[in-house]
């Protein structure tokens, strides 16, 4: 069993023109940025067994040593409850490669700044057609008892407009605390026409973070969410004002910010997973 730099170990649809509509003209265009890099971090995430749709999650990317990996849930991957090890589609059926939803800039820039993206599905197989060899990644010590899993997509997205969830925002360390507000950031209605955006969902940090509940390197939070959340990130945000705070891979703090300094931090990413019974 061989791992990867995250430290896990080894074990179609048409493209959509996606535009804003100019008053002016009577084409479509969209900016040549999105107003939130998330948008590039978090996909739509569809698993297939050949052209059989099984199922549907929440998906983001991953930087690591030069390599770029989608994460998820393990369930959604495997395409089994990681408990029971049944089939979690009601079809039955396992999944053999999936889908993602990514922006791909298909004109050149115009005068003002200006051109064509599409929104279109990304295929990644998952293992052979006969369900062996499969290509994720998962934990090195607890397997699919952690219910997460990652897999190497740098060569698949060459071409499209990709962002890190670990890239984003900033590099402070600061601690998580029960009754801290998060974000679980994901698809909980599946693509949304005219709005190919994931969904922000409120949360709280349900249960002092210090814990492992059931032994597993995992915290509870409380919120409303919807099956197609599975495999979203999620985001614990702050803003620091006028203190020292300690960085990522450092010892030291750094200088004290200016009263008026609002820094966005992120505090903790993590995958989402809807308990199952």
């Amino acid at each position: 069993m061989s791992r990867n730099a995250l430290g896990l170990a080894s074990t179609a649809t048409d493209e959509k023109v996606l535009t804003l509509t100019n008053a002016t003209a009577t084409e479509h265009r969209m900016q040549s940025h999105l107003s939130n890099p998330w948008n590039n971090a978090v996909a739509f995430l569809s698993m297939f067994y050949g052209e059989q749709l099984l199922s549907t999650g929440s998906c983001f990317f991953w930087a690591s040593d030069g390599r770029t990996y989608l994460l998820t849930n393990w369930h959604n991957l495997a395409g089994r409850n990681p408990l029971t090890g049944q089939p979690v589609s009601k079809t039955g059926g396992i999944p053999d490669r999936v889908t993602f939803m990514a922006y791909k800039r298909i004109s050149e820039v115009d005068a003002h700044g200006y051109f064509e993206l599409a929104y279109v599905p990304v295929a990644v197989e998952l293992c052979k057609s006969d369900l062996t060899n499969p290509q994720w990644f998962e934990h090195p010590v607890l397997g699919q008892r952690v219910d997460v899993a990652a897999i190497d997509v740098t060569e698949t997205v060459q071409g499209f407009q990709i962002d890190y969830a670990n890239a984003l925002e900033s590099d402070a360390v600061l601690d998580v605390t029960a009754s801290q507000d998060v974000f679980v950031v994901g698809f909980p209605f599946g693509l949304i026409a005219n709005a190919p955006a994931p969904i922000w969902k409120r949360g709280t940090i349900a249960i002092d973070p210090s814990f492992d509940p059931e032994g597993l390197p995992k915290m509870l939070i409380d919120t409303a969410t919807r099956k197609d959340m599975s495999g979203s990130v999620v985001v614990a945000r702050h803003f620091i004002i006028g203190r020292d705070y300690p960085k990522k891979g450092r010892h030291q703090v750094s200088d004290c910010l200016s009263q008026r300094a609002r820094v966005k931090k992120i505090l903790e990413l993590g995958v989402y997973l809807r308990l199952i019974s």
